[in-house]
């Protein structure tokens, strides 16, 4: 029997929109002194300094079998070290609206991927019209003419695919982490964070040894706000709450991400808040609303 939310995962699910929505923002400014390997690796290690210790004090450890560990190294490459190194290498290339629209595709990956492997999540028809609807409010959130802007040739199209490929893990760790079971959310967190910011800072290390040469400290306080914010506290969040809701649920975020963007834009920075604002929200909302329709069983997609 599926879970239905509960107004504590609406919550958690509005808190990690908060964090995941700031991360471009953070990112936009790190990239702009480090190289994305290092991005990546800092913000893990981070986001592991932050809760490996926080395992250890609040009593939930990071002792685990070998067969667990195992789970927590197939997450956090896939999870984290792969899709936060070749997204933020992507948008090098692509303006944010791109990177936006593409992010998007995330739920759309993760709902086939989760028809095929997932007994509860299984693909039906309000689900199928409920994230075709999201993705058409991202569509005109970022204005129709975006869809035109991606470039079939050089950097633009490398950046392009690199991050559809990030979205692509992102679905994969979803499903993987709901059919490999949960563990003590804190202890997960931690592990999978801390094997992640080893994976990184070896790869790091390897590929941009001099990575960390003039940079100033606006970079450094970047990449500490990713990896306290969007990193250490979204994943305590987001494994907590794929073990309570599902995958497919914390993927709505991503749909929610970009508008949280644009109104933090407006609030912060005074920048104009246009018509699609209301209806891509309007769309976006009435797509997960629709989505979490119970059908009848004649309506399950086979």
């Amino acid at each position: 029997m599926p879970h239905r939310p509960t107004p504590l995962d609406w919550l958690i699910l509005i808190i990690l929109v908060a964090a995941w929505g700031a991360s471009f923002a953070m990112s936009k400014h790190a990239i702009a002194h480090l190289d994305a390997s290092w991005v990546m690796a800092l913000r893990l290690a981070v986001a592991a300094l932050v809760l490996v210790p926080y395992a250890l004090l609040s009593g939930a450890g990071i002792t685990a079998s070998a067969a667990a560990w195992g789970k927590y190294a197939w997450l956090a490459l896939i999870g984290y070290a792969v899709p936060f190194f070749i997204i933020t290498w992507g948008m090098y290339f692509v303006t944010s609206g791109v990177a936006g629209l593409l992010m998007a595709s995330i739920p759309l990956f993760l709902v086939v991927l989760a028809h095929f492997t997932l007994a509860d999540e299984r693909l039906n028809l309000p689900k199928s019209i409920g994230f075709l609807l999201g993705f058409f409010g991202i569509i005109v959130l970022i204005g129709p003419e975006a869809v035109f802007t991606f470039s079939l040739s050089g950097d633009e199209l490398k950046g392009e695919l690199a991050i559809l490929l990030g979205c692509l893990c992102y679905a994969v760790h979803g499903v993987s982490a709901k059919r490999l079971g949960f563990d003590h959310p804190v202890k997960q967190s931690a592990a999978v964070c801390l094997l992640a910011a080893l994976m990184g800072l070896a790869f790091a290390v390897v590929y941009r040894p001099d990575g960390l040469s003039n940079v100033p400290l606006s970079g450094y306080m970047a990449v500490v706000g990713l990896g306290l914010f969007p990193t250490a506290i979204a994943t305590l969040l987001a494994y907590r709450l794929m073990a309570r809701a599902g995958p497919s649920f914390v993927s709505y975020s991503n749909y929610l991400v970009p508008i949280f963007a644009v109104l933090l834009g407006a609030v912060l920075l005074h920048e104009k808040l246009g018509w699609n604002i209301l209806g891509a929200l309007v769309l976006v909302l009435s797509g997960i609303a629709i989505s979490r329709i119970t059908p009848r069983r004649k309506d399950l997609i086979s």
